[in-house]
């Protein structure tokens, strides 16, 4: 009898030792605008399986968007080669970003139901009969915890995609639901996730923290109930911003950057604290699963990418020397004049210009391949030209470049060719446009009711809204913006970029 009163002691010691022994923590893993850089996923999956096989935490991934567009894989592919990797790839939920828009809405779906749509949440994101294709949480179990992931994407898509939200007739075939509707869906998948028994909420958003009309910090500042917003779409880097929630309780807003520079940690405690952080891949191994997913993809894109196009006798540079400013997006480059100069021989046209954010990697001297004039222009992006009068051009002038005014760099911002402008930032206004005369070489001034011929980027040309609403397209489709460029190193400049681009030709100023 004592022996079996000692045995059932022991036991009940056991049963209360093991229920107070605390669960572990839970660590999300997270990145935001990856831009097609497949070449780190193989060091992500090691750092994910090393946290998983330490078993001190439940681990999970997620993203925050614009996985599918910024280089060769995606632009070779539409997308799909980064899918492909994806797909190896323990991802619990993700949303979608603006640029999952860029081969049309139609092919975003084929993509997310490749990679299962069952993993995709954007709550905001409509079709024209009111149904929300991805308009749900997503419920992970970490041990016996459920945690649900509410992906927003930002409003501001529908400027920024225009062509894959309404058509050439001006038929709105899907929405973002914006401004009070975002906060009220978000506030309600919230609420819908808690009573299924979600412990934590996690909002996964494309919307960023800072200039533009609806942010994450408003988004925030609006709702209750959000453990954590693991922020994308600015590209900024930001381990931990602590933002006041609608019932005063502070709530977790971090963003990783680009390109898996940096990947994000969440860290949620066993008595519930939430913590953000970013961790830096540095000298983390590759899975070798992933690895060959990604070498497979080199080797069918080897042919195409390894192309020689021409040879640079100069630098073509988007970035500043450091690597951390776009250049593109708030002064002139001598990539920007190339570009749009390219633009505007291909569509024989009166002038033309490129865009800064559809200008990415710089192109080193030296010889150049396609691959290199891809990932400078990775968008695909369709050339079309337009009748615009003058007066029309001085205000997308204008337009563009008054996003200076408060802050750093403008996507929108015009590398011209055939046209000089000077902007004021004090005055937001334009104050000087010029346009050459072929025929004498001379730029004159330009002239407000005359209509010039512009050849743009459909996708830029749909950004200005209702300043070109009343303008005829005059040509549609003529070719792809990277393969332009591509033909004009070939034939306009027999192969080689002389030192006449060595440096921006001051075609435009943005003064004080």
């Amino acid at each position: 009898m004592r022996k079996q009163i000692i045995l059932l002691a022991l036991c009940a010691s056991a049963c209360t030792a093991l229920a107070c022994k605390p669960r572990k923590p839970i660590v999300i893993l997270h990145d935001n605008d990856v831009h097609c850089a497949i070449e780190r996923y193989p060091q992500v999956k090691c750092l994910y399986d090393r946290m998983t096989a330490a078993d001190t935490a439940y681990i999970g991934l997620a993203s925050s968007g614009d996985l599918i567009q910024g280089a060769v894989a995606g632009t070779l592919s539409e997308g799909r080669q980064v899918i492909d990797v994806l797909r190896v790839m323990p991802y619990d939920a993700i949303t979608l970003g603006n640029h999952e828009f860029d081969y049309g809405a139609e092919r975003m779906f084929e993509l997310m139901a490749r990679f299962g749509n069952e993993r995709v949440s954007c709550v905001n994101f409509s079709d024209k009969e009111g149904h929300f294709p991805f308009g749900s949480y997503v419920m992970k179990r970490y041990g016996r915890t459920k945690v649900a992931f509410v992906g927003v994407l930002t409003p501001n898509t529908m400027i920024d995609e225009k062509r894959a939200f309404i058509t050439p007739a001006g038929d709105t075939l899907y929405t973002l639901q914006n401004d009070d509707r975002v906060v009220e869906i978000v506030q309600t998948q919230v609420n819908k996730a808690r009573k299924a028994g979600a412990k934590y909420v996690i909002v996964l958003s494309h919307m960023g923290e800072k200039d533009v009309p609806l942010t994450s910090v408003d988004l925030i500042s609006r709702t209750y109930g959000i453990d954590a917003v693991l922020d994308g779409h600015t590209h900024t880097l930001l381990p931990q911003q602590l933002v006041k929630n609608k019932k005063g309780q502070l709530v977790p807003l971090t963003q990783t950057g680009q390109k898996l520079d940096n990947i994000g940690k969440l860290y949620i405690s066993p008595d519930g604290k939430v913590e953000a952080s970013v961790l830096s891949l540095g000298e983390v191994g590759k899975d070798p699963r992933v690895q060959a997913v990604v070498d497979s993809i080199a080797v069918v894109n080897a042919p195409t990418i390894n192309q020689r196009v021409g040879y640079s006798e100069v630098k073509l540079t988007n970035m500043s020397a450091d690597g951390k400013t776009r250049l593109v997006r708030n002064t002139e480059t001598n990539t920007g004049n190339l570009a749009a100069d390219a633009i505007r021989w291909y569509a024989k046209s009166d002038i033309a210009f490129a865009n800064g954010g559809g200008l990415r990697k710089d192109i080193p001297e030296g010889e150049v391949t396609l691959g290199e004039v891809i990932d400078m222009q990775p968008f695909n992006n369709d050339i079309n030209v337009y009748e615009v009068p003058g007066r029309v051009l001085v205000e997308m002038i204008r337009y563009a470049s008054a996003v200076l005014r408060t802050q750093k760099e403008s996507g929108m911002l015009i590398q011209p060719s055939g046209f000089h402008y000077v902007y004021s930032k004090s005055q937001d206004r334009v104050l000087e446009v010029t346009v050459l005369n072929p025929a004498t070489g001379v730029y004159e001034p330009l002239q407000p009711d005359k209509i010039y011929s512009l050849a743009v980027a459909q996708y830029n040309f749909s950004q200005y809204g209702t300043i070109v609403a009343g303008c005829r397209m005059k040509q549609g489709n003529l070719g792809l913006d990277n393969m332009i460029t591509k033909t004009f190193i070939e034939q306009a400049l027999g192969g080689r970029i002389g030192q006449e681009y060595a440096a921006p030709q001051g075609r435009f100023k943005i003064v004080e």
